[in-house]
């Protein structure tokens, strides 16, 4: 994370003030509805590339909060918690909310790419990356965890030395569910319906691997 006092020794600006104000590029116009906004900008601070995400009047309600809370802090804690099961994901480096407004700091992905912007023509390495994200996402229903969101372009895969290292984003949906096949039959199903990287062979090498996974205790 990074520390409130090192903005503060850089800035006279309070912490969430600094992280709303900072420049940068918008990734694509903010998505205004309910009288609210949100919205993500690439930026950089001192030499590390971030994403910035803003939003007001975006709030959800559960039992410990009835009044309703930002649906950017519910990210915030669903990245700590991916953070400490040890699936890939963004790092968090800042959170905050003041009133109904709230900002998140993220870490850029180095390296990593939208699966739904590559492409494989070799066979074996679609099927490494298959059995690799089949893993993952196994482990995560696993711990009845469901993403809720898992179109292709929220899906971040990179290839080191023949292993392919996965990372989920856009967790704001993420939720605890009871049953670990209901998780998995949503987001496999939403997954599938939106992907076109995977053909039925690299499909089912996937959810071998998944099946694998969630099974493990």
């Amino acid at each position: 994370m990074i520390s409130p006092l090192a903005v503060q020794a850089s800035t006279s600006m309070d912490p969430f003030t600094f992280w709303w104000q900072l420049p940068g590029e918008w990734v694509e116009p903010p998505n205004q509805r309910r009288g609210g906004w949100s919205g993500v900008l690439r930026s950089k601070w001192h030499n590390r590339n971030l994403y910035i995400k803003r939003q007001t009047h975006h709030l959800c309600r559960d039992w410990r909060h009835p009044q309703g809370w930002p649906t950017l802090c519910r990210e915030h804690r669903n990245l700590l918690q991916l953070q400490r099961l040890g699936i890939g994901c963004p790092a968090p480096l800042f959170n905050a909310r003041s009133g109904d407004s709230a900002v998140l700091v993220l870490e850029a992905l180095e390296g990593f790419t939208a699966l739904d912007q590559l492409a494989l023509p070799c066979s074996e390495a679609r099927r490494c990356l298959a059995h690799a994200l089949g893993h993952t996402l196994g482990r995560l229903h696993r711990h009845h965890l469901q993403h809720g969101c898992l179109y292709d372009k929220h899906v971040f895969v990179r290839e080191q030395a023949g292993t392919w290292h996965i990372a989920l984003i856009d967790l704001e949906k993420m939720r605890w569910r009871s049953r670990r096949q209901a998780c998995a039959q949503h987001d496999l199903s939403q997954l599938q319906r939106h992907q076109h990287l995977f053909d039925h062979h690299d499909w089912q090498r996937l959810l071998d691997a998944h099946a694998q996974a969630l099974s493990q205790s």
